[in-house]
């Protein structure tokens, strides 16, 4: 089978397509044919050498939607009938752990490599990028009815960190919530899922283009970073209190002035470093306005399943940016830091 694999640490031009054998499942697992795979900033973090103990040549992808192909020996297998077109949840987690038996898969302790990365498909294991992947048997959902599959491409990930975190921040109705970096694929899903939760949103894009994009997706308010003082907006928005949740997944850049937009009883939530990981912290005001910060990373197949059902009703929308042919993934890699993208990026692998 064909697959794209990091030869070495770097940029895409490090990204080479091999001829691999394809993998067998044993038991607990399955094989899936890949449909679509997304290209997702972890996947540059892949190749940037963030995990230092990935061993090369990997394979990156960790947003794969495709058919079931084949399963392992054995009785426990949880996967669906063969042919079945499923959405793979990406968390690699024992199921037997104190928290995967509390329904926290996302913070299983099976691995210690999950500290400080995501225990993952596409990261931990080889991912979508190739034309078929192995996955735990009990990671494959299906597909509700009528669901395109590039359209649950968007969730696997994106969607399910964002509903995950929306879950950890408390999202509740009639709260003001602000969304950094909105016009990304975990931002875009915030925005909706908190209005839908019947919070109203603030929504920061990064320039008048990707403003006008945003604008499709009905914030209550809509900032844009470039030109705006995105404290002082928030603050006139919300009376002078601050927003009740700031949705945070850049990362050190936008640390300062998601804080500085924070209320009393107010929570920071964060799923991602994409700009840096180290920080500074005033402690006074956390203490004395009683505010939060919350950690939060990927999500559970229930997230996964809240996600597709909510865009197989219609509640949810997707946003595809651009799908590139397989045969153009170091194009895809790369186009992740175009200034002017607004949601997904995909690789449509078969």
């Amino acid at each position: 089978m064909q697959a794209w694999q990091f030869e070495a640490f770097g940029g895409p031009e490090k990204l080479a397509r091999h001829e691999v054998e394809r993998p067998a499942p044993g038991p607990g697992e399955a094989l899936v044919r890949v449909t679509y795979c997304g290209v997702n900033p972890i996947d540059r973090s892949v190749g940037a050498g963030r995990f230092p103990w990935i061993a090369l040549p990997h394979t990156p992808g960790a947003e794969i939607v495709g058919v079931l192909e084949a399963v392992g020996p054995g009785p426990a297998n949880e996967a669906p009938p063969l042919g079945t077109p499923v959405a793979l949840a990406f968390r690699i987690f024992c199921g037997r752990c104190y928290y995967c038996l509390r329904g926290h898969e996302e913070a299983c302790i099976a691995d210690p490599r999950g500290a400080n990365a995501p225990v993952a498909i596409g990261v931990t294991a080889p991912g979508g990028w190739a034309e078929y992947v192995l996955a735990p048997a009990k990671n494959c959902l299906p597909l509700p009815p009528g669901l395109a599959a590039e359209i649950a491409c968007t969730a696997v990930v994106d969607g399910t960190t964002a509903w995950h975190l929306l879950d950890r921040a408390r999202v509740a109705p009639d709260e003001r919530v602000l969304v950094v970096g909105a016009t990304g694929g975990v931002g875009l899903y915030a925005l909706q899922i908190a209005r839908q939760r019947g919070a109203l949103v603030a929504a920061i894009a990064g320039g008048a283009e990707k403003a006008a994009a945003l604008r499709e997706f009905g914030p209550d308010l809509l900032l844009d970073r470039t030109r705006d003082d995105v404290v002082a907006r928030v603050r006139e928005w919300t009376g002078g209190r601050g927003v009740d949740v700031a949705i945070d997944p850049v990362g050190a850049a936008t640390w300062d002035a998601s804080l500085a937009t924070l209320a009393p009883l107010g929570r920071y939530a964060t799923c991602g470093v994409l700009t840096g990981a180290e920080v500074k912290l005033n402690l006074a005001p956390l203490y004395a306005q009683e505010q939060e910060i919350v950690g939060s990373t990927g999500g559970t197949r229930a997230d996964l399943q809240q996600v597709l059902e909510g865009l197989a009703a219609g509640r949810l929308r997707a946003a595809i940016w651009r799908t590139f042919p397989f045969a153009e993934a170091r194009e895809a890699l790369a186009a992740l830091g175009a200034e002017d993208r607004v949601g997904k990026l995909l690789l449509h692998v078969s």
